[in-house]
């Protein structure tokens, strides 16, 4: 199943662009298959044909992913996987939406995102898409690839978003793209590249003022208590690695010491460092 996620890989399969143009991915999945990563790079959308997968991504675990559903992973989440079923997936990998029919879809839907609370629940795939993926699937099986197919095949992809979902079962499914900005972009490329808040102002050219404000407007928290809680979200999946110690935590997340990482424990998780490994336990991935 590797070979069909791009969570954590840089752009292998891009030449001579500066951008990350949307590609596809498809093929068959193994019972048994299983992974985690953190920060991932792109939104993966996938779209299971045949079999079971359990994911977990971020705070929301051990949802379940069936024949004829698809579900979004969003850029920046950090997750876990397990096939329960060996099966068929297609998944379309992608960074920013550059079509302007793509980002009218999503405009169209903010109001209404403003009002629906995201759970990460799988949407069914309707009939016309099932078509749609079993011919792209024929396809690369023919060994018929080519970038234009990759630009034709996401057009096609949101007319029948457009055309067969309701507004409702869009924003249940690409909820956290919808409303997106170049500045939301921005931080997610690159909050991992700094220590701290004022270096991410520093890279954005942006004056504090101006930058907390649209930080704001955009993620609706401060970037300090954001930038927390993502080292929060990926120091907690790192802690589902059944190899995983406490010294590897301290160490990887750069912590001054075992006294701050058990105060960041307590005030992230409301538990010790020993409680947080053995409470992610029954999430690991073996």
């Amino acid at each position: 199943m590797k070979e069909l996620l791009y969570f954590n890989e840089q752009k292998t399969d891009i030449k001579n662009d500066t951008e990350f143009k949307g590609v596809f991915k498809c093929g068959r999945i193994n019972e048994g298959d299983s992974a985690l990563h953190t920060g991932a790079l792109y939104n993966h959308l996938l779209f299971l044909r045949e079999g079971c997968l359990k994911i977990s991504c971020d705070e929301f675990a051990d949802r379940e992913l069936r024949k004829d559903e698809c579900i979004l992973i969003a850029k920046g989440s950090n997750i876990s996987y397990e096939v329960l079923q060996a099966g068929i997936l297609i998944v379309f990998i992608f960074d920013i939406l550059q079509n302007p029919f793509e980002n009218y879809i999503l405009q169209s839907c903010k109001t209404l995102k403003s009002k629906t609370l995201y759970t990460f629940i799988p949407v069914s795939i309707h009939e016309p898409l099932i078509f749609y993926l079993d011919l792209f699937f024929y396809y690369k099986g023919k060994g018929i690839e080519h970038e234009i197919l990759h630009e034709i095949k996401e057009k096609e992809l949101f007319l029948l978003l457009y055309s067969c979902y309701a507004p409702e079962e869009i924003v249940k499914l690409l909820h956290p793209i919808i409303g997106g900005s170049n500045f939301k972009n921005f931080v997610y490329n690159n909050y991992l590249k700094v220590k701290n808040v004022t270096e991410l102002v520093d890279l954005s050219g942006m004056g504090r003022t101006a930058f907390d404000y649209t930080f704001r407007n955009v993620f609706g928290t401060s970037a300090r208590q954001w930038m927390l809680l993502q080292m929060a979200k990926q120091v907690k999946y790192k802690a589902m690695d059944p190899e995983i110690t406490i010294k590897d935590l301290i160490i990887e997340f750069k912590f001054n010491s075992a006294s701050h990482f058990n105060h960041f424990c307590r005030k992230q998780f409301d538990c010790t460092p020993k409680e947080l490994i053995k409470n992610s336990a029954k999430h690991q991935i073996i």
